[in-house]
């Protein structure tokens, strides 16, 4: 009975400690690049936002330009 207790003790402790080492792996390791993929996301959005607002600027001067210079 004594060993069957200690062997129950000792899958105890080892259940715990995998649930306590996924919750650090969660908290050292995912977390942060979970932050850093959604800081890094939202940069590429705002300056692709960026490039295609420069973009369409560039476009409507080119055009008018193109009217007042080379008129067809």
């Amino acid at each position: 009975m004594k060993a069957e207790l200690l062997n129950e003790f000792y899958l105890l402790q080892q259940s715990r400690s995998n649930a306590k080492y996924l919750d650090i792996l969660e908290e050292k390791i995912y977390s942060p690049i979970q932050v850093a993929n959604d800081k890094m996301t939202s940069w590429m959005y705002k300056r692709g936002s960026m490039l295609m607002k420069l973009e369409r600027k560039a476009q409507l001067r080119l055009n008018k330009i193109r009217k007042k210079f080379l008129p067809q």
